[in-house]
């Protein structure tokens, strides 16, 4: 059965908080808003240059998505560099640190 849970309650901060229904948005208030579902998972997709083709700094990171604290606990991003087709990262927070994991393009 369909629900919609407005994910304030959820640890979400209100300047991100959006509508999910099922784990679908069906508002959101910025684009610059971070993905959330009703199950705690908050995501969002950046493109910013990575400067190293290897590692991205806590640096780029945080221009990427914001600070840690910001994104909170249990955020998990995906950088696409540079816009291109070449790096991709997984990023997630625990909420004072980012942690990233580089992807392979397949061929």
């Amino acid at each position: 059965m369909p629900s919609v849970t407005n994910l304030i309650g959820l640890g979400m901060p209100p300047e991100h908080a959006v509508e999910v229904s099922n784990g679908t948005f069906t508002t959101v208030t910025s684009t610059n808003a971070v993905v959330a579902t009703d199950g705690g998972i908050r995501t969002k997709m950046a493109i910013n240059d990575i400067s190293s083709s290897t590692v991205p700094t806590a640096a780029e990171l945080t221009t990427s998505f914001g600070a840690p604290a910001t994104v909170g606990s249990g955020f998990v991003g995906i950088v696409k560099d540079n816009n291109e087709d070449t790096n991709c990262y997984v990023v997630v927070s625990n909420g004072t640190s980012y942690f990233f994991l580089k992807f392979t393009k397949a061929t």
